[in-house]
């Protein structure tokens, strides 16, 4: 049988998924920092669900782009 190779596109898509959630996680943890701003600097308590939102988008782009890889 066959080895069912992901189109170049898609892993793509994969990696720019992955990459998003990475740059807000990476956030997250240097926001700890004295210094630097941190989400809840930026965002504040009712907008951090923009950045919630858009991290599980990326995550579920990358979920996408990786399927069967």
């Amino acid at each position: 049988m066959a080895v069912h190779r992901p189109l170049p596109l898609r892993r793509m898509f994969g990696f720019a998924g992955a990459g998003i959630a990475a740059f807000f996680l990476a956030w997250a943890v240097v926001g700890l920092v004295p210094g630097i701003p941190s989400l809840l600097d930026v965002f504040g308590m009712p907008g951090i669900r923009v950045p919630a939102a858009i991290t599980i988008g990326g995550l579920l782009t990358a979920a996408v782009g990786f399927h069967e890889f």
